[in-house]
């Protein structure tokens, strides 16, 4: 598919829609770009918010990090947001990878890549198998217990125990939308990458989010959101960023985005597969057409890269 080196303040409107959630608390400022929010709709007892300004969708009250520790600990295999089983989920998600690989390709990324919430380990085995140094990071014992077991550098932590520094580039598929502490997270990036190093993100964004959690709900506005194959998972997806949110976020912490490109459907089987075949051949239709506006993009791939100054 093509893609777009840009995106301007008004590239990624989507109607919009007022919801009630069970857990509302009042109103907050978006997480993006300090906005007002809005209602959206509720899953699971939580509610999502979205924001006037820039589109973001984000949950309102936010979990903590004591909430989201214990969700991890306790479900987060069991509700199916990830197969667990290794082998299985590697194959699903080979695509992200590859294009995430595409990406430090086309941008001749030279030197040490930082993979941050490496699973598995499918990208760091596909980084070392094309010649890049690597090294992952991991939240989950059991993944990195796999990973070490399979040979693989994964270190056990978050970004804050990683002391290794002058990455060339810092990578991470579908993590982002779980975080809740974007601007320290942002700080460590920038302490990890050398100059004008590249940060890459590759995660559910909210023009598809918010088009289709309108479409499938027909309007009605107490019906819940729709998972929409792991879009709408809270607590764990605490926010969904539009475009041009995740843009204003980033520049504000010192990255310059470079471009934006679809991110492409897993591979998964029975229906979800055949459905994921459907969106991706309408994507490669749409896309050319309509680029950034195109609401049917479940997810789309962000390069940045390191300004000299925060």
């Amino acid at each position: 598919m093509p893609r777009l080196s840009a995106v301007t303040p008004d590239a990624c409107g989507v109607l919009g829609a007022k919801g009630k959630g069970q857990r509302t608390l009042g109103a907050t400022s978006c997480v993006a770009c300090g906005g007002v929010l809005t209602p959206f709709g509720s899953r699971l007892n939580y509610s999502y918010h979205r924001c006037v300004r820039c589109r973001t969708l984000q949950l309102v009250p936010m979990p903590d990090k004591a909430e989201l520790d214990d969700a991890y600990k306790n479900a987060y295999a069991s509700v199916g947001h990830i197969d667990p089983d290794p082998e299985t989920w590697t194959a699903i998600t080979r695509p992200r990878r590859q294009a995430v690989l595409d990406v430090l390709e086309d941008h001749a990324v030279k030197g040490k890549v930082l993979d941050y919430g490496a699973g598995w380990g499918g990208l760091c085995e596909l980084l070392a198998a094309n010649g890049f140094e690597y090294q992952g990071v991991e939240l989950s014992e059991e993944m990195v217990e796999y990973c070490r077991k399979r040979g693989l550098s994964v270190l056990h932590g978050d970004i804050a125990r990683v002391r290794e520094t002058d990455f060339a580039a810092l990578v991470m598929i579908c993590v982002f939308e779980h975080l809740i502490d974007h601007e320290e997270w942002l700080g460590h990036a920038r302490r990890l990458l050398r100059p004008r190093g590249l940060f890459v993100s590759l995660q559910p964004t909210a023009l598809f989010a918010g088009f289709m959690g309108q479409i499938l709900r027909l309007g009605c506005k107490k019906l819940p959101l729709p998972a929409l194959d792991r879009t709408f998972r809270p607590p764990w997806h605490t926010v969904l960023f539009s475009l041009r949110g995740m843009s204003i976020l980033a520049a504000r912490h010192g990255f310059e985005l470079l471009e934006i490109r679809p991110a492409p459907q897993g591979v998964a089987s029975g229906f979800t597969g055949i459905a994921q075949k459907i969106l991706q051949a309408v994507n490669r239709l749409g896309w050319p057409i309509l680029g950034l506006r195109w609401p049917l993009v479940i997810g789309h791939i962000f390069v940045f890269r390191k300004t000299d100054a925060p």
